[in-house]
């Protein structure tokens, strides 16, 4: 199954970014494709909130011989419906799958791709050209793509959670007062329905790897940072305009020596700031990484003394791979600079705490750093619960 799969998305590779281009391009492409496919409305409902969870993502693995199992985050009262990530294809209860708590196990026959541990995680006789990065371990190696390999394993997942007793260790708060509610201008401007002006600054996760918008492919959900623009716009009377000038394999550093033109010269009201991810796998040191984001947002206050800054914190490099180094670290420091005008949206602590639910690749589009639809939908739960004020 994996090499036929493998073999299916050489073909692809060439067409399999076609959305990408506008990614890098500050055209507003929020209403474009999905609507055909999926609700906004739905995706962005927070999923600690949702009556009914909507296209959770699962990655079914089977270890050791025994059957393939996918995790979902909530043991489910009931499942409506699970289809393939594309939402092309709907599996049967008893027949292709059955649920047990907060597994999906497929049954013996089930026509169902799933992948074994061993092709997450091999030796060097395994390796397929183009399909791998080094993995901590000496000799060993992971399953990698950026095209559409791990979309194609991957099942949306549409169920009534059961929440009581779901969870211990308990979540993060969804909306804390003390790193949240520091944005006093942002939060007037949005109430009084003024204009405002939004830059996203950050890697490639900001620029959309790996979203199925990003990649081309049904259903098409925009980047993370577009989820949390429709989500203003949805909520509030405020002409809501952005630019997004994060660029792909970037660091805080390269942050520093661009703000004056990506950030400064944009005049905005808000910046997002996302760096984190890169900077951890090249070893970046703490004390570096902290000063470079405090440069961003000084010389941006320069021009712009109005300006207020949400940090977010980066999701986790997948921890079997070399690339996972000292993201985490960050936290903690990157929590230390909240203050009035500068919140922060602590994604790793959420994506940490996910992990003791869900396996890495239910939440992850090419197996190392980059956020499916289901933890890009995360990032936006996450930033927008700083601007977005909970329904009662």
């Amino acid at each position: 199954m994996l090499k036929k799969i493998i073999a299916a998305c050489l073909l692809a590779a060439s067409c399999s970014f076609l959305s990408s281009a506008y990614a890098q391009v500050n055209v507003d492409t929020i209403n474009l494709h999905w609507p055909a496919y999926i609700s906004l409305k739905d995706y962005l409902v927070p999923f600690m909130k949702a009556d009914t969870i909507v296209h959770e993502l699962i990655l079914p693995i089977s270890k050791s011989e025994k059957g393939a199992i996918g995790h979902l985050l909530f043991p489910a009262k009931k499942v409506l419906k699970i289809q393939d990530v594309y939402l092309e294809k709907e599996y049967r209860e008893g027949k292709d799958w059955v649920v047990n708590g907060r597994e999906i196990v497929l049954t013996d026959n089930s026509p169902i791709p799933f992948l074994r541990d061993d092709e997450l995680l091999f030796k060097e006789d395994k390796k397929k050209e183009g399909y791998y990065q080094l993995a901590k371990d000496s000799g060993y190696f992971v399953l990698y793509d950026e095209h559409k390999l791990f979309p194609s394993y991957q099942l949306a997942v549409t169920y009534v959670p059961e929440r009581k007793g779901a969870f211990s260790p308990q979540p993060p708060k969804l909306y804390d007062q003390k790193i949240h509610g520091k944005l006093k201008r942002t939060s007037q401007k949005l109430k009084r329905g003024e204009p405002l002006k939004i830059v996203f600054y950050g890697n490639s996760i900001e620029v959309g790897g790996n979203t199925s918008g990003y990649l081309g492919v049904k259903p098409f959900m925009p980047n993370w940072t577009q989820l949390v623009v429709h989500n203003l716009r949805s909520t509030y009377s405020s002409e809501i305009t952005y630019v997004n000038n994060a660029k792909g394999g970037m660091v805080a550093q390269w942050g520093v020596e661009n703000v004056e033109e990506r950030v400064a010269n944009e005049k905005p009201d808000l910046v997002v700031i996302a760096f984190g991810m890169n900077d951890g796998t090249f070893g970046v040191p703490e004390t570096e990484f902290i000063a470079q984001l405090q440069k961003i947002m000084d010389i941006t206050s320069q021009k712009n003394p109005n300006c207020e800054f949400i940090i977010v914190t980066p999701m986790l490099a997948n921890p079997l791979a070399i690339h996972s180094k000292s993201q985490e670290s960050y936290r903690i420091p990157v929590l230390n600079l909240v203050k009035p005008g500068t919140a922060v949206a602590d994604v790793t602590a959420w994506h940490k705490w996910l992990l003791d639910y869900k396996s890495y690749q239910d939440m992850i589009a090419n197996n190392i750093n980059h956020p499916n639809d289901y933890l890009a939908r995360w990032y936006a739960h996450v930033v927008s619960a700083i601007l977005v004020p909970e329904k009662k």
